[in-house]
């Protein structure tokens, strides 16, 4: 047998980092983060305790990991419908639809993310990244609104990423009986005049 290549190598690490990941975000939504161990994380993805700090420092690294993850997922997004979009109004729609698809493809991922988010003190340590981020991706959707000649774009993008957000967290608690394809389509004909 021939020894392991280091992409072989990066493979495994990203799919340890992913399982205990996982892992951790469960218990941390079901349990809260500061009731759950770090024995108990590598108990539920099936790895050592050493591993795991071999991976992650300490259990706050390990939740800013897959906080930062579900950011930069959201960055992704809207860069994609960004740039693979010429109008601000297909722009728009690029990134509404697209969030919405997330939301629907792993509700549980999302529900238990947004269990973190209430637990304010748990954020301290990357509010100003977040907060960062926050405002680059906000400026973009200042932008988009911009061009798209509504009066206000600041308060419009505010207003739209608080509808959203209240879409996605309406949805994430029930996501069976949610009127989510309605909801899209309120949004899109608030912005998307015929």
């Amino acid at each position: 047998m021939s020894p392991r290549s280091k992409k072989q190598f990066e493979a495994m690490r990203h799919e340890s980092m992913e399982k205990i990941a996982n892992a951790a975000l469960q218990l941390f939504g079901k349990q809260g983060f500061h009731s759950t161990s770090i024995a108990q994380i590598a108990r539920a993805a099936g790895v050592s305790k050493g591993l795991l700090y071999n991976y992650f420092e300490s259990k706050e690294a390990l939740l800013h990991f897959i906080i930062l993850h579900a950011v930069e997922v959201g960055e992704a997004l809207l860069e994609q419908a960004l740039a693979q979009n010429d109008s601000p109004q297909q722009q728009l729609r690029a990134f509404t639809e697209g969030t919405l698809a997330l939301l629907q493809k792993d509700p549980v991922f999302w529900r238990l993310l947004t269990a973190l988010a209430f637990q304010q003190d748990i954020l301290e340590g990357i509010m100003p990244q977040l907060m960062e981020k926050q405002g680059t991706a906000m400026a973009k959707v200042i932008a988009v609104f911009a061009q798209l000649g509504v009066p206000n774009p600041q308060e419009e993008a505010m207003y739209y990423s608080a509808v959203m957000d209240g879409i996605a967290l309406q949805f994430v608690q029930m996501p069976e009986g949610y009127p989510l394809e309605q909801m899209k389509e309120m949004v899109l004909k608030r912005y998307l005049k015929p």
